[in-house]
């Protein structure tokens, strides 16, 4: 007798580039387009796909089968090549030279699905995929306090403050890394089943 497994519902899946990129570049653009601060300019486009999609690893949440949010997770030789190192202060981005990083970047969610744990569902399938390529920290950046706040919960720390960043240039942009290499082997499997 065979088991069915029912997928459980808001599960990660990732997705390899080009599938599915034009649903995520669109719901980039509808996520963040009327969020306060946003550079009304910044969002005239129709979608949002950018040159690192192409070498990302990227995750889908779907609601039957549209995307209600996604994430993305960039390997990088050096800092210098992440998101948003240029603005780092050379005090900064010397702490993590010399090492592989990942960056997590471009997580969104659909307004209307908000407030349901979809993000950490993200987060925590990003850190185990940074975990399998042995990647020693993990940097991202957000501009949102509540982002903050859950990224802690996850053993983020913070890193430095950035400001002028193109999305959303009147706000602080808050850089934060996860150093794999401080936890325990089994460390990582339990936080992300909390």
């Amino acid at each position: 007798m065979k088991t069915l497994v029912i997928p459980q519902p808001y599960q990660p899946e990732e997705v390899i580039f080009p599938d599915r990129m034009d649903e995520i570049g669109a719901l980039r653009v509808l996520a963040w387009r009327h969020e306060p601060g946003a550079d009304p300019a910044f969002f005239t486009k129709q979608s949002w796909i950018e040159p690192l999609d192409e070498t990302a690893f990227h995750w889908i949440i779907r609601d039957q089968d549209r995307v209600v949010a996604s994430a993305r997770m960039s390997l990088h030789p050096t800092i210098e090549e992440a998101p948003y190192a240029n603005l780092l202060p050379a005090s900064c981005r010397a702490v993590l030279a010399g090492q592989t990083i990942a960056s997590f970047n471009r997580l969104v969610v659909d307004p209307q699905f908000r407030g349901l744990g979809l993000s950490k569902r993200l987060d925590q399938a990003r850190l185990q995929m940074a975990a399998r390529h042995q990647v020693g920290r993990v940097v991202t950046s957000t501009q949102l306090a509540f982002r903050v706040n859950s990224l802690l919960k996850l053993g983020f720390s913070p890193f430095c403050e950035l400001r002028n960043v193109p999305e959303r240039p009147e706000w602080p942009l808050f850089f934060m890394e996860y150093n794999l290499h401080n936890r325990p082997a089994d460390a990582s499997a339990t936080e992300h089943n909390r």
